[in-house]
């Protein structure tokens, strides 16, 4: 069970009206162990904190810890002083040094935060650094035999597929700055996607796709 203040009657009421107005978290990262697509813990801090804050609402979280395992709270405050705060989450880093035990963070808080506003951020597992479970990767949607190569519609048997989204977008920018690959080449895996010669242009699972080879660079 949770801890609590003696009254959440103001803290229920500003929840109640950030889950009516919060939209679902666009997937902006994808896993290449997994082989499949999360929202990360900034595209969630950047979406929700404007709505809470609108709201009187504010998250904190506390990282604690034995030297061997990880362990979080994640407390949601109100204005009005009242509060709700989970019981420990707690993990064992897969390694017990820096990048372990910040995964580890990362991991923790992105799940806290989550399960703490019930957040809709699709199914998704890419706890590589947390977990050795296999996993499969998702079946790619069936593609248009002849797809115009200049359009921002595709399309298949089974109907329009979702293109890109702008999270994804970022991502990808982000990924090219962060490791250094020319403009040229970029374009260049870009137009190497049959019919495709924008970004803007991919759908959300070839996107998945080109996030993955982008990282494997």
């Amino acid at each position: 069970m949770c801890n609590k203040s003696e009254s959440i009657v103001n803290l229920a009421k500003a929840l109640v009206a950030f889950n009516l107005e919060v939209k679902i978290i666009e997937k902006d990262a994808s896993n290449p162990h997994f082989k499949n697509a999360y929202a990360t813990l900034d595209t969630i801090v950047n979406e929700v904190r404007p709505i809470l804050a609108k709201h009187g609402l504010v998250v904190m979280q506390f990282p604690g810890g034995d030297g061997e395992k990880y362990t979080l709270r994640t407390m949601l405050v109100h204005e009005s002083g009242e509060w709700i705060e989970s019981e420990p989450l707690t993990m064992k880093p897969v390694k017990n040094d820096p990048q372990g035990i910040g995964s580890c963070t990362t991991y923790a808080r992105r799940y806290s935060l989550s399960a703490m506003l019930s957040l809709n951020t699709g199914e998704d597992d890419d706890g590589e650094q947390s977990s050795n479970a296999p996993a499969q990767p998702p079946a790619a949607p069936p593609r248009a035999s002849n797809p115009p190569a200049n359009t921002n519609t595709q399309s298949t048997s089974s109907g329009p597929a979702a293109l890109i989204s702008d999270a994804q977008i970022r991502y990808c920018h982000k990924i090219k700055s962060e490791k250094g690959i020319p403009e040229d080449d970029f374009r260049a895996m870009i137009s190497a996607i049959p019919g495709r010669e924008s970004i803007k242009e991919l759908t959300s699972s070839e996107a998945r796709v080109f996030i993955n080879k982008l990282n494997s660079m």
